[in-house]
C-alpha cells in the first residue's frame, strides 16, 4: 500500500468539500435574495405603472413599433386596460391614450406580465427568412395580422396613430404649400433595395412640380439630397418629422416608416410601391399607391431580384407627378379609413 499516495488522497478529500460548501452557500444565498429583489422590482414597476395585462414588444424597426399603436387602439376600444409597450422609441407613443405605459425593452417586463396573469406578445406579421433574404408573404393587411396575434375579433381599422400637441403641430409648418418628400429608405435598420425607386427620379419629380409646391425633404442625413428642397434630413426628431408631415399637403416617398408615420398623423401620400409588396398588404386606401402587379409580385424579397426590378422601372416620373398633384388636391378632406373584420 502506498501510504504517501493515501495520505495525499486523504488531504485532497479533506480539503475538497470546502470550495463546494462555499459555492453552495453562495447559491443558497442567491436563491433567497433573487426572489426578494425581483419582487421588490416588480412592486416598484406596478406602483409606477399599474398592473400589466398586455405587454407588446417588437424588433428594432421604428415602423413595426409604430404599427403596434393600431393594435393598442383596437384593444382599448374593446375595454382592455393595463396596456404596456416595451420599446426604445418612447416618442412614438407619447400622449397616446390607448397605452398605459411605455417601458424599456427588458425581459423582466414580459415575465412580470405572465406572473400576474397577463400576456406578453410580439405581434409578428411576416416571419423573416435571413438565409433567402425575404419575408413570409402576408395573406392580408399586416395590421390585421398583428391584431390576430392578440386574438382580436370583429372590425379593426387599418391605420396607426401618433398624437402631437398643438405646439408641435404648429412647428411643423415650415413654408406655404409644403409637400414632404423622402428620396430613399436605404438608411433603415433593415435596408431593402427592392423598395428603392431611384433618387434621381425623385429629383425629377421635384423639378416638375417646383412651381406648384415647396418641397421639404425628410429622412436620414444619409439619404441622397434632392435639389431645390428645404433640407430637414437628420435635422428633425421623429415627432418633428411627424409634425412636418401633418402640416404638408402630401407626402411622396416609398414603403417604409415615413409612409406609416404620415398615415399616423393624417397626411395623405403618394407612395411608390413597385411590386415588392402590394398596397392591400401594407398600404392605406387614402393614399395614391403606385403599384405594378407584375407576374412575380408581390415577392417580399429584400434585395435579390431575378427580373431587373421591372416593377419599379415601369413606374414613370410622370405617373408620380400626377399622383402628387392628385393627392395634394385632396388636402383638408377627411382621410378614408379601411376596415377589416377578423
Amino acid at each position: 500500500m502506498n501510504t504517501t499516495a493515501t495520505a495525499q488522497s486523504g488531504l485532497q478529500d479533506a480539503a475538497s468539500p470546502r470550495e463546494p460548501r462555499r459555492g453552495r452557500l453562495r447559491r443558497v444565498g442567491g436563491a433567497l435574495v433573487r426572489p426578494i429583489k425581483r419582487s421588490a422590482w416588480e412592486a416598484q414597476q406596478m406602483l409606477r405603472y399599474g398592473v400589466p395585462r398586455t405587454v407588446l414588444w417588437y424588433g428594432s424597426g421604428f415602423g413595426d413599433h409604430l404599427l403596434c399603436t393600431a393594435v393598442f387602439h383596437e384593444l382599448r376600444k374593446r375595454g382592455h386596460r393595463g396596456l404596456w409597450m416595451a420599446s426604445g422609441f418612447e416618442e412614438l407613443f407619447r400622449g397616446n391614450p390607448d397605452i398605459d405605459a411605455v417601458v424599456p425593452i427588458d425581459w423582466r417586463y414580459q415575465e412580470l406580465a405572465k406572473r400576474v396573469g397577463g400576456r406578453s406578445v410580439m405581434p409578428v406579421y411576416a416571419d423573416i427568412d435571413p438565409e433567402n433574404e425575404n419575408n413570409e408573404i402576408p395573406t392580408r393587411h399586416i395590421i390585421a395580422l398583428m391584431c390576430e396575434k392578440l386574438d382580436i375579433q370583429g372590425e379593426v381599422e387599418l391605420r396607426p396613430y401618433l398624437h402631437l400637441t398643438d405646439d408641435e403641430k404648429k412647428a411643423g409648418r415650415l413654408v406655404d404649400n409644403q409637400v414632404a418628400i423622402q428620396s430613399s429608405i436605404l438608411a433603415a435598420r433593415l435596408p431593402i433595395l427592392n423598395k428603392e425607386w431611384d433618387p434621381a427620379r425623385f429629383a425629377a419629380v421635384v423639378q416638375a412640380l417646383k412651381g406648384e409646391f415647396n418641397f421639404v425633404q425628410v429622412g436620414s442625413p444619409r439619404d441622397p439630397l434632392l435639389p431645390g428642397v428645404i433640407d430637414m434630413r437628420g435635422k428633425s426628431s421623429v415627432r418633428q418629422t411627424a409634425a412636418i408631415l401633418g402640416q404638408s399637403r402630401a407626402f411622396v416617398g416609398l414603403v417604409g416608416f415615413v409612409m406609416h408615420l404620415a398615415r399616423a398623423v393624417d397626411c395623405r401620400a403618394a407612395i411608390v410601391f413597385g411590386g415588392r409588396e402590394a398596397p392591400w398588404q401594407s398600404g392605406y386606401t387614402c393614399n395614391e399607391n403606385l403599384h405594378e402587379a407584375v407576374e412575380c409580385a408581390p415577392c417580399w424579397q429584400w434585395s435579390r431580384c431575378d427580373h431587373d426590378r421591372v416593377c419599379m422601372k415601369n413606374i414613370t416620373v410622370d405617373r408620380v407627378v400626377e399622383a402628387v398633384r392628385k393627392t395634394a388636391s385632396r388636402h383638408g378632406q377627411p382621410l378614408e379609413v379601411e376596415s377589416i373584420t377578423l
